[in-house]
C-alpha cells in the first residue's frame, strides 16, 4: 500500500490555504492604514517639536509654504537637524502653513488614508483653509 496524498487532497489543501490567505489580507488592510495614519500623527508631532527649537531662536516661525523648503530651512538653522520625516507611502505629502503676517502661529497637516479616523473627530483639529493650507477630511490639521 502506498502512503502519501493524491492530487486531489493537495488541491483541496492549497485551496484551503488561499482562502484562507486572502481574509486575513483583506482583513489586514485596515490595520496598515490605521498604522499610517498613526505614524503621519507622530511624524507631525516630532515636526511641532524641531519648529519649537526654531522658535525658541528666531523668535518666530519659518516663513515657507512648501514642506520640502520647511525641511531646508530648519536644516539650515544650524540646530542639529538632519532631515524632517515625510508621508510614509510614495506620493504622500505633509502640509506646513504660517501666518504670514506676524510669523507666530502655523498649522501642520497630512492627508489620511480613511476619512473615519478618531483623530479627525478631535476638538483641536481644524478644518477649512488656515494659512493656504486645505484641512477640509480626510487631511488631519492642527494648528499652532
Amino acid at each position: 500500500m502506498k502512503k502519501g496524498f493524491t492530487l486531489i487532497e493537495m488541491l483541496i489543501v492549497i485551496a484551503i490555504i488561499a482562502i484562507l490567505a486572502s481574509v486575513f489580507l483583506v482583513g489586514l488592510r485596515g490595520f496598515r492604514g490605521s498604522a499610517y495614519d498613526s505614524r503621519r500623527i507622530t511624524d507631525l508631532q516630532k515636526v511641532q517639536g524641531y519648529l519649537e527649537v526654531y522658535y525658541t531662536k528666531n523668535r518666530q516661525y519659518p516663513n515657507v509654504s512648501a514642506w520640502s523648503a520647511l525641511q531646508t530651512e530648519l536644516v539650515n538653522a544650524q540646530m542639529g537637524i538632519t532631515a524632517i520625516p515625510n508621508d510614509p507611502l510614495p506620493g504622500g505629502v505633509y502640509h506646513y502653513g504660517v501666518n504670514s503676517t506676524d510669523r507666530q502661529s502655523y498649522v501642520l497637516g497630512a492627508r489620511f488614508s480613511t476619512s473615519d479616523h478618531s483623530a479627525l473627530k478631535e476638538p483641536t483639529e481644524v478644518d477649512g483653509t488656515v494659512f493656504g493650507v486645505n484641512c477640509d477630511d480626510p487631511v488631519f490639521c492642527i494648528q499652532f
